[in-house]
């Protein structure tokens, strides 16, 4: 993370970003030791229970309600029936996570991209729909927003994310990734129960939960809806070695990183502020060296940069 202010000194510019950025990578460098410590401390005590217990869960419960027995050393979890009917025919009950699964736009996390622009008036419904498999609690909102012939897909994709932000937060759900400006895409996520998939649904129509299986919808606008499990390898590694620089008079910020282990390419995030949610997206590169060339912002602008990869999507951002 990196903050950029242009200045007509450059000189000055850059021994103040030295200073803060080197600031920032002592902080930085001071929890990756503390946040190893303590790691390191609680897998010791971990196999240390693990050596002296005769039979210990795998992990969490599949879902709420389930009871470990130490008799079969395998999980017994309540009957689960649907509630409801499947969002869409090709959905199937699953009853480990209590939930629906459909192919294509269910996942932990849901990634949106607007292909067309609408062909007429409408109204579109946003709706989203989980069951936490840790405590059981429904999480489900819903939005609408009117489009028009002719929108932009860049402003349908900000519509459909700001919708989200507005109506689905108090639920759980984030817009943790916004490519509106340059892909017209979006990534939504479910931070109030990362472990549970959720569905994303989309339509013309206020009494389906869902239509973009079905092809464009009504108005003529179609949306690409993929949903990416939780579970996936590998993980794109971490970037490091963040390295600003100011060509051009300080017109432009030039970035530069070390690659980062198993990430196909890299996507730079933006925000005014160094606690914000980094939702925009400056650009993307195939690597570190050269990196992103992004346009000095007009007051403070701040970076993070994460690998990316098809099995995982986005990596850790630093």
């Amino acid at each position: 993370m990196r903050p950029c202010r242009p200045s007509p000194g450059l000189s000055s510019c850059l021994h103040r970003r030295a200073a803060a950025f080197c600031g920032l990578a002592l902080l930085l460098l001071q929890s990756v030791s503390l946040g190893r410590s303590t790691g390191a401390s609680a897998l010791t005590s971990a196999l240390t229970v693990r050596t002296t217990a005769t039979c210990d869960p795998p992990g969490p419960a599949p879902r709420f309600g389930c009871q470990w027995s130490t008799d079969v050393c395998d999980w017994f979890c309540p009957v689960c029936d649907p509630f409801g009917p499947p969002p869409r025919s090709s959905c199937t009950w699953d009853g480990k996570v209590c939930n629906w699964s459909c192919p294509g736009y269910t996942g932990a996390e849901v990634t949106v991209q607007t292909l067309q622009p609408p062909a007429r008036d409408a109204t579109v419904y946003l709706r989203l729909s989980s069951l936490c498999t840790a405590t059981g609690a429904l999480a489900a909102c819903n939005g609408s927003f009117a489009v028009y012939p002719g929108m932009p897909v860049s402003l349908k994709c900000q519509a459909i994310a700001d919708a989200i932000s507005n109506n689905c937060s108090a639920a759980g759900y984030a817009v943790t990734e916004n490519d509106c400006r340059l892909a017209a895409s979006l990534t939504a996520s479910n931070v109030g129960c990362p472990a549970t998939e959720f569905a994303l649904g989309l339509s013309n129509d206020p009494a389906v939960f869902d239509q973009t299986g079905e092809g464009p919808l009504p108005d003529g606008e179609s949306e690409s809806t993929t949903g990416t499990a939780g579970n996936c390898a590998p993980m794109p590694g971490a970037v490091s070695n963040l390295r600003p620089a100011a060509p051009n008079g300080g017109e432009e910020i030039q970035l530069a990183w070390d690659d980062a282990t198993n990430a196909d390419d890299y996507v730079v995030f933006s925000d005014t502020a160094p606690n914000g949610t980094f939702s925009t997206v400056a650009g993307t590169a195939p690597s570190g060296a050269p990196g992103l060339t992004v346009a000095a912002p007009t007051g403070t602008g701040f970076y993070l940069v994460a690998g990316r990869n098809a099995s995982c999507g986005v990596g850790p951002r630093h």
